[in-house]
């Protein structure tokens, strides 16, 4: 049996879709974790370097350790986030596809691997670890975005599962069209107050 004969279950699109949209959400949040990091570690050194803060204070020492421990730990949600978010992608895309994400998804995804890995693991500096991770994030993105595009041509569908169209229109309020009875119950009360 081809694929094309069987279309696949809507719910099987319905997941794709939203790992795909949290994918790209989650790693658009370590990209903006990661530009953030490289900023203000910039600018710490700047302002040590101009003698604008003093590295043996203990307000500058505090200063630093708080905000590593709260950049590590939103790192480290996106991280995982972005784990989840991407193990459940490549199931679901194998529900909708026969071949999952492709060549251009597991592509993009060995790429983001080695690239943030090598950014981590490099004795780089804090501007070239990001470079790094811009790269990855940049590889995970055209990954995703090329394989949710060939499993949109193979299966003929625009949204994959998108979220439903929540806009009402006036036919949604005619009861007549969605409740025989009870557009039968409303002319029999007729209005309040008549």
């Amino acid at each position: 049996m081809s694929f094309e004969s069987k279309a696949p279950h809507e719910g099987n699109l319905d997941t794709f879709g939203l790992a795909t949209r949290r994918v790209i959400r989650f790693s658009i949040a370590f990209l903006v974790i990661a530009l953030l990091s490289a900023g203000l570690v910039l600018a710490g050194v700047s302002a040590i370097q101009t003698g604008a803060a003093d590295p043996n204070s203990p307000g500058t020492q505090a200063t630093l350790v708080l905000g590593i421990l709260i950049l590590g730990l939103v790192t480290w949600v996106c991280i995982i986030g972005l784990l989840i978010s991407t193990i459940v992608w490549i199931v679901s895309a194998h529900k909708v596809s026969p071949t999952g994400p492709g060549a251009a998804g597991y592509g993009g995804l060995f790429v983001t691997l080695l690239l943030i890995s090598l950014s981590y693991i490099l004795p780089v500096t804090q501007l070239a670890a990001s470079g790094l991770r811009l790269g990855g994030w940049a590889a995970l993105i055209t990954g995703v975005v090329l394989a949710r595009a060939r499993i949109r041509r193979e299966t003929g569908l625009r949204d994959l599962g998108g979220r439903p169209s929540t806009i009402l229109q006036r036919d949604d309020w005619d009861a007549s069209k969605w409740d025989p009875e009870v557009h039968r119950d409303i002319e029999r009360r007729g209005r309040p107050g008549e």
